[in-house]
């Protein structure tokens, strides 16, 4: 049988060790700053999210809503944030109003406050392998790999997608935990004689099943990065076919209950570290706990 992991209950245990952290330093209370410029419920929800999960981790999350199409002042508000001394990091929220370029905005982005992990120079220490901030998704689904596989050392990983947001950072961070590392996409010629060769796939596309049977080899472990929406069952699906994969995998992430939760809990890492960071005190990531493999799924 597959285990489809859920990762709630592992990341509501990731948060108390965070939140434990910072209060034993009380002077640091860390602070996130969402920008958004969309009141669709998308960003909303997720935003919801953000908060929920930051009050269990100890970070207070202060919302800022820039409305309208006016890219100057979209990018002094990020500015302004920036040189906010009680504002330890900055969120903006994609996709942005039209009008406004996700390149201005990144260039306004403080590389000190970028705890999403985007801006240039944080991405250039990512694939140095000596990361200030860890790349949020990328660490999500590492986390998740390694709670489910252990050791990733020697692995065959592959994958699928090479965005400057998941793919490539995520490449980055499996090299630095000594796994075998291929990533395909979509000139990749023969792509599922590549994903068959995997021990742990990766998926990032955000195309709904794409991943099924033929995929993959029996055994593997699933990590489904991707999310996309259903119409016709009205809810969001990921890249992984489950039902095709069922009783071949030996295991993969939920969607939206896999990746997504301990992507948030990284942003929120981020930000506590960023606050330590200000005040002098080191600080140490938290860990998940060691998985109990006597336990069939979650």
């Amino acid at each position: 049988m597959t285990t489809i992991l859920h990762t709630s209950d592992l990341a509501e245990h990731y948060l108390g060790m965070l939140k434990t952290q910072i209060s034993n330093h009380p002077g640091t209370k860390p602070t996130l700053a969402v920008i958004t410029g969309s009141s669709e419920a998308g960003p909303q929800a997720y935003i919801r999210r953000i908060v929920a999960l930051g009050e269990h981790g100890g970070i207070t999350i202060k919302t800022v809503d820039v409305t309208g199409p006016d890219e100057s002042a979209f990018c002094q508000t990020v500015r302004e944030l920036g040189v906010n001394s009680r504002i330890d990091g900055i969120l903006v929220l994609f996709p942005l109003p039209d009008g406004i370029s996700r390149d201005a905005v990144l260039a306004a982005i403080s590389a000190d406050k970028d705890v999403d992990c985007l801006h240039p120079l944080n991405l250039g220490k990512v694939t140095a392998g000596t990361p200030g901030f860890q790349p949020c998704t990328a660490t999500g689904a590492l986390m998740a790999a390694e709670y489910l596989a252990g050791d990733l050392r020697g692995k065959n990983c592959v994958i699928i997608g090479s965005s400057a947001v998941v793919g490539r950072p995520l490449a980055m961070r499996l090299l630095d935990q000594g796994a075998t590392v291929s990533v395909v996409h979509i000139d990749t010629q023969d792509i599922t004689s590549h994903c068959r060769n995997a021990d742990v796939l990766f998926s990032a596309v955000g195309k709904a099943r794409l991943v099924n049977k033929a995929w993959i080899k029996p055994g593997a472990i699933l990590i489904d990065i991707g999310i996309s929406y259903c119409p016709a069952e009205g809810r969001v699906v990921g890249d992984v076919d489950l039902e095709s994969v069922d009783h071949i995998a030996s295991a993969v992430t939920a969607v939206p209950d896999g990746v997504g939760p301990l992507t948030t809990c990284t942003l929120l890492a981020n930000t506590a570290k960023s606050a330590f960071d200000r005040m002098g005190v080191s600080f140490t990531f938290p860990n998940l706990p060691v998985r109990d493999k006597r336990k069939p799924g979650r």
